[in-house]
């Protein structure tokens, strides 16, 4: 069991990182890292445990419910045995009292506590027992017993492997069986802790009684901003006198001597189905529990379609009335595609650093999540828009044929669903909410110049009228005017007047078939590159 230690700045976290793999971008490696004697690179995560210090989960879910969703991404195990060691983990880490409560967001949505939230990354680590654990400073948020209790847990782990720890406290500093300092990116001693207390005084820093023996030595490790240029002296002269020193020549025989043994057991992956279930269910528990999000859309259609249903009422089948109903059908595929394209963009960007983490734990693959998430969210972004649609269907007097009804609702779900993935495409292309809808503005609006109502699309420039097939306004708006207007529940209709009403669009009366294949172009476009966005945002992400 290893401690690393070091002041701010010392390379503590540079060196965990290089070791993981993990937060490398920028960053140029020389050298290899081995285990067992054996070189070994992104793959370390296999065989490993991460528990880093942001604790970052899902809020909505209690810890039983994300312990046993973390159980099944990485345990290759049946539901019993999974149910055993979540269990037996929540035990082991005294998370029983709140094992029903929701994780919760500090500072937004009331949950559990600090120092709970800190053992509860610690316990997802421990569900699959790796055979290496690196822990960035694992204790930190919990009081001294319960500190002593995790490292005591740490020292039992320690009997079939290595516990690699970041900073621990002072009064858990003799419990380990090896310390590390670092300073200034330099290895300044590496030996037992009794080691160090007399490596420190026969290089002319001895600890005074009644100091803590870490805090001494870190202070003497400290590049002190009022007197850097002696601090730095001061740190090159103990790194030197380390490198010259039998212990440091002790560590490098060890290393050397090192046979070359096989590599621990490979964490196994419970499969495709398997994690993707896991995550749908994660997922689905989310959006379930964020009633905020849920009412708010069905609010906000119900009385999107009141309002168009009631300013639109029963209009008549003279020019004007046709007008208006064109009108109607417009401003319901607005509604369908602003709110909904700007309301999925804000998940990203809270969600990406949780995936990208358990991605890079090999817990699951990027299609895996990318297919859980689009899923939970395929009810909530279908039901609100076919109720605005029944709503304001007969309000507005549209033709109520169950064929012309059916159409229309499906043309409702398909340009819904057209604006969910090119929302959900912009949010994974992006960094940040305000980037994506910066871009999303003046695309949707230009969308929207192309959906026909605001010009006859035959009568644009050459150049800019093959952009009318890439709109969804343009085939869910000819997709209603060609269905309203293919059967008129007025015997008095004479059909050459819809010839009348589809040219002035350039709308054709057989083009239905076309604008239903047309959006699910278009939907499946923006899944398609909203995954492979989202792809190489995480694989950049390590």
């Amino acid at each position: 069991m290893v401690a690393l230690m070091g002041a701010s700045g010392a390379g503590k976290t540079t060196l965990m990182n290089v070791l993981m793999c993990r937060n490398m971008k920028g960053l140029e490696k020389n050298g290899t890292v081995k285990v067992n004697g054996t070189k070994i690179g992104k793959e370390i995560s296999l065989i490993s445990g991460f528990a880093q210090q942001q604790e970052i989960f899902i809020p909505t879910l209690t810890v039983d419910e994300y312990l046993m969703i973390q159980a099944r991404l990485r345990m290759k195990a049946n539901k019993h045995t999974r149910r055993e060691r979540v269990d037996e983990i929540i035990e082991m880490l005294r998370l029983q009292n709140c094992r029903d409560l929701k994780i919760g967001t500090p500072g937004l949505v009331k949950g559990i506590s600090g120092g709970e939230a800190r053992r509860l990354t610690f316990a997802c680590e421990l569900l699959s027992n790796p055979s290496l654990l690196f822990a960035d400073e694992p204790t930190s948020g919990l009081d001294s017993f319960m500190a002593a209790s995790v490292v005591q847990i740490l020292k039992n782990l320690a009997n079939s492997g290595r516990t690699l720890i970041h900073q621990p406290t002072a009064e858990l500093f003799f419990q380990f069986d090896k310390i590390i300092f670092l300073s200034m990116g330099k290895t300044a001693f590496m030996g037992t802790p009794h080691e160090s207390v007399k490596f420190f005084a026969d290089c002319g820093h001895p600890i005074p009684k009644l100091f803590n023996p870490p805090e001494w030595i870190q202070s003497k490790l400290s590049v002190i901003p009022n007197n850097e240029t002696k601090s730095r002296e001061t740190i090159g002269k103990i790194i030197e006198f380390y490198e010259k020193s039998i212990i440091h020549q002790k560590s490098i025989v060890e290393i050397r001597v090192i046979a070359t043994t096989e590599l621990p057991p490979y964490i196994e992956n419970p499969g495709f189905f398997a994690e993707t279930g896991a995550l749908l269910k994660r997922a689905c528990l989310d959006v379930i529990r964020s009633p905020a999000q849920m009412r708010m859309k069905l609010i906000q259609k119900v009385v999107m379609g009141l309002f168009i249903g009631s300013l639109y009422w029963q209009q008549p089948l003279d020019p004007r009335g046709v007008r208006n109903t064109n009108s109607a059908l417009y401003f319901l595929i607005a509604e369908l595609t602003f709110s909904t394209m700007f309301g999925i963009m804000t998940f990203m960007e809270h969600e990406l650093p949780l995936i990208a983490r358990e991605y890079h734990d090999g817990l699951f693959y990027v299609i895996s999540y990318y297919i859980s998430r689009f899923l939970s969210y395929l009810p909530l972004f279908t039901i609100d828009g076919a109720l605005m649609i029944v709503i304001s269907y007969w309000m507005i007097g549209l033709n109520s044929t169950w064929q012309q009804v059916a159409k229309s609702i499906l043309i409702s779900v398909l340009v819904e669903q057209s604006a969910t993935s090119c929302g959900l495409f912009l949010a994974c292309l992006f960094e940040t909410t305000s980037l994506a809808i910066a871009f999303a503005v003046p695309a949707s609006g230009l969308f929207a110049l192309l959906s026909g109502l605001y010009g006859n699309t035959n009568n644009f420039p050459v150049y800019i009228r093959w952009m009318q097939w890439t709109s969804w306004c343009r085939y869910g708006f000819e997709g209603l005017v060609v269905n309203q207007w293919s059967q008129v529940d007025n015997p008095k209709w004479d059909p050459f007047y819809r010839e009348l009403i589809l040219k002035q669009f350039s709308f054709n009366k057989d083009n239905y078939q076309l604008d239903v294949i047309g959006l699910c172009s278009i939907v499946i476009f923006f899944y398609l590159a909203g995954y492979i966005a989202l792809f190489i945002r995480i694989r950049l992400s390590r």
